[in-house]
């Protein structure tokens, strides 16, 4: 599946970018393909990423289209962030395989020449962070003939570039090449995932607990990845819908204390989610399903703080003893 879709967007796509992109049948095919033919070649492996593909924005074709695959925990949009991406060369005559990162962002903040410092900066710390990834794949400077194109895109994408595969489209791997290339790559992206990401302390500052700095290195990594679970807008906002929005430790309701101040501007009331899986079980290299029901519960953040006082956390039942 993954050779038939790179063929088809190398193919076509010089000449589809001379038609009008609204409606497009190669547009559609390329937006779908994510979902539909990249995601069920990775099988059971596929069902904790998020997978989505591009031909361009604004009635605009990109010139470099692309495939990413994103762990939610690190993001789910491809403007910040980091992730796995099929990248297409402006000239189509290659398609990468990159561990690569969210541009938008970055360049909104700091303009196109500071943006490309720092993201040879960040890709540099991936590659130290996942050095097993040179077993594997490669690090040379990614070419994407950026030269061709008028946008900024191709030029950042190209310093975002961890390490990777390059293949010819003129001369694909076999199937079973591709998925492995894939799957390898992928384990690479959960494993640094798992060290940390780009974050350089491992200290999760804003709720830092006492013990921290005394424990090893795997104990804090494991800390700042639990913090990242809990900060992770996609999963709290489904735990809070099923949770609801009193604190489950001393049943504050920020809505009857503050009133419309504590909604959001969806309407949604202020609350947080806490984590209750034990860092412990926090596997390396590998997703976790969560259950947002059964694998949270939701704080004010005074409670939220109290539980995060020591690594591992006081459990929420610890916590209601000492109000006792």
């Amino acid at each position: 599946m993954i050779r038939e879709v790179l063929t088809e967007i190398s193919n076509k796509y010089l000449a589809a970018k001379k038609e009008d992109l609204k409606s497009h049948q190669l547009a559609l095919y390329i937006r779908k393909c994510a979902k539909n033919l990249i995601k069920p070649a990775l099988g059971d492996y596929a069902e904790n990423f998020v997978f989505r593909s591009s031909a361009g924005i604004h009635q605009a074709w990109a010139d470099v289209p692309w495939i990413t695959i994103m762990d939610p925990e690190v993001t789910t949009t491809t403007q910040t962030g980091h992730y796995v991406v099929y990248l297409f060369s402006v000239d189509m005559k290659t398609v990468s395989l990159s561990l690569n990162q969210g541009i938008t962002f970055l360049n909104d903040e700091l303009g196109q020449k500071k943006s490309i410092q720092e993201l040879y900066r960040r890709a540099a710390f991936i590659r130290d962070r996942v050095s097993e990834y040179k077993k594997l794949f490669s690090d040379a400077k990614l070419d994407l003939a950026s030269n061709l194109s008028k946008s900024h895109r191709p030029k950042l994408y190209e310093p975002g570039h961890a390490f990777g595969s390059v293949y010819d489209t003129n001369n694909l791997p076999d199937e079973d090449k591709l998925v492995n290339d894939l799957r390898k790559i992928l384990e690479l992206y959960l494993l640094l995932t798992h060290r940390g990401g780009l974050d350089v302390n491992l200290a999760g500052t804003d709720f830092e607990p006492e013990n921290l700095k005394d424990q090893n290195l795997e104990e804090r990594k494991k800390y700042r990845r639990h913090r990242s679970i809990e900060r992770n807008p996609n999963t709290s906002k489904e735990v809070k819908k099923i949770r609801g929005y009193v604190c489950e430790a001393c049943n504050f309701d920020f809505r009857k204390f503050y009133g419309d101040l504590s909604l959001n501007k969806k309407g949604e009331t202020y609350i947080e989610a806490h984590h209750l899986i034990p860092l412990s079980n926090l596997p390396e290299g590998k997703t976790l399903k969560f259950n947002a029901k059964e694998d949270f519960r939701v704080l004010c953040a005074n409670c939220h703080r109290m539980v995060h006082r020591k690594n591992p956390p006081y459990t929420i039942e610890e916590l209601k003893a000492k109000f006792k």
